[in-house]
């Protein structure tokens, strides 16, 4: 338990900062509280500048993990990682063993991850020099040099493989967790380049589109397998489909040739947690210039498409955690163990946090935690984003009991107004429960169903039209 932990968020789970005049564009508390109008200019201010682009960058700047609630346009929300980060340094030698890295995660995984790799390397040697380090060592009688353990969300994982990408960045690395992290991408980022259907009623779509097809850590989150329907068979992504959708046509080859070169890099002693069981798009089609999504993608076995005897193909719907499917979160020989979480709020889950304590202790345990947390039943449904006023539904499949469950809505962006939302049998499907529900005022609101193995959460946004 003596290796030195480098905690690396995913997309969204850094603050950034304008370093012009030290404002605060992502993560500052409250911010929902205002008009869609000031969304816009945050998210406007989030572009990459041409300067950007050329490689000058410093006009943004990470400041720290996020330690409040966010939300972006078709990418939902995500929730603090302060439990996370606290769980690892209450069980560590001592704090200073745990460290975190924010990064600027508009930029690319590799500008990214090369930080990473000399970020990493400069806090172990700093926690092998560090006094508490050398007492434990003669407390203990170990050996064993203290080595670098990561504990990766989302596009974290990504920048860890990209250490390992490196020739000699990881081999003082004993051991990788990674949770919902994209190896394959995600339709999702797709559907920011094209606007997609479902983003932010509230904010102009070809400004959005215009503002995420600058972003190159956007691009390195799309997927690399085959999710394109071409009539009944699925095809990967070429940088023509990027470009129908609105993407830069260089930033769309870049990041295609990335992903080829990184596809077979291997994490050493990896363990992975796949979010399971949350409706999930894992397949897409362009219509007009967008991306429109489906859960659905071809049944194969061995790499063959399986049909129907009409000659039509089998179908399947795999899951996952609302952003990431079950299939493209593996990768290669690591551990898997099933979570059923949404995408941003796996880290904080009770399992999963004793899970990255348990990365102090070289990753054991993780097969018996596993049994555990494959133990969710529950698929909860409802929209990233409704416009003020605007009905909806929450779907919660897996019981008929609605005495099983409890259902509560609350705004966590600064008002913290609760709205009734019980759920009851659904007259259309004898194992779901549904409760409709309209939001009050402007905000982020945490739906969270109690019942199962720990709470399941899902983030909605509503604002004012005022654009």
């Amino acid at each position: 338990m003596h290796d030195a932990v480098v905690v690396v968020p995913g997309i969204m789970g850094s603050e950034l900062v304008d370093t012009a005049n030290d404002t605060k564009l992502w993560g500052a508390p409250h911010l929902f509280r205002y008009t869609a109008r000031m969304q816009l200019d945050r998210f406007r201010s989030l572009a990459l500048t041409d300067d950007e682009r050329a490689g000058r960058t410093g006009r943004i700047k990470p400041r720290g993990l996020l330690s409040v609630h966010e939300w972006f346009p078709n990418l939902g929300g995500i929730e603090p990682y302060s439990k996370l980060v606290g769980d690892l340094r209450a069980n560590a030698v001592h704090p200073q063993a745990v460290a975190t890295f924010a990064y600027d995660w508009r930029l690319s995984v590799q500008h990214n991850g090369s930080r990473l790799a000399e970020f990493a390397s400069h806090h172990l040697a700093a926690w092998r020099a560090h006094r508490e380090y050398g007492r434990h060592m003669v407390r203990s009688g170990e050996d064993r040099p203290g080595q670098l353990l990561f504990v990766a969300h989302s596009m974290g994982g990504l920048l860890v493989r990209e250490v390992f990408a490196t020739p000699g960045a990881a081999d003082e690395v004993a051991g990788v967790l990674t949770a919902g992290t994209p190896f394959a991408g995600s339709v999702k980022a797709a559907v920011v380049l094209s606007t997609g259907r479902n983003g932010a009623p509230w904010l102009p779509r070809e400004e959005l589109r215009t503002i995420g097809r600058t972003m190159p850590g956007l691009y390195d989150l799309l997927p690399g397998y085959r999710c394109l329907w071409d009539g009944d068979e699925t095809r990967r992504l070429a940088a023509a489909d990027l470009v129908a959708i609105g993407g830069d046509p260089d930033l769309a080859v870049e990041t295609l040739s990335w992903q080829q070169r990184l596809a077979d890099v291997q994490l050493r002693d990896h363990s992975l947690v796949v979010g399971v069981r949350q409706p999930t798009p894992a397949s897409m089609h362009i219509n007009s210039g967008e991306a429109v999504t489906s859960e659905e993608l071809p049944r194969r076995k061995d790499g063959i498409p399986l049909r129907h005897p009409d000659g039509s193909s089998m179908r399947q719907v795999l899951g996952g955690d609302g952003t990431v499917c079950t299939a493209a979160a593996q990768h290669g020989e690591a551990r898997e163990i099933p979570v059923a979480r949404k995408h941003g709020t796996l880290m904080s889950g009770n399992l999963v946090r004793n899970m990255a304590v348990s990365a102090l202790s070289r990753i054991r345990g993780l097969e018996e935690l596993g049994d555990i947390l494959g133990d969710g039943k529950f698929t909860l449904d409802a929209p990233e984003a409704v416009g003020l006023g605007e009905g909806f539904t929450i779907r919660l499949a897996g019981t008929s009991n609605p005495a099983a469950v409890n259902c509560t809505v609350e705004e966590v962006t600064g008002s913290r107004v609760t709205v009734r939302a019980p759920l009851r049998r659904d007259r259309e499907n004898a194992d779901t429960l549904s409760a409709p529900c309209v939001l009050p005022r402007p905000g982020l609101y945490r739906i969270e169903v109690s019942g199962g193995t720990e709470p399941l959460s899902h983030y909605i946004m509503t604002a004012a039209a005022d654009v």
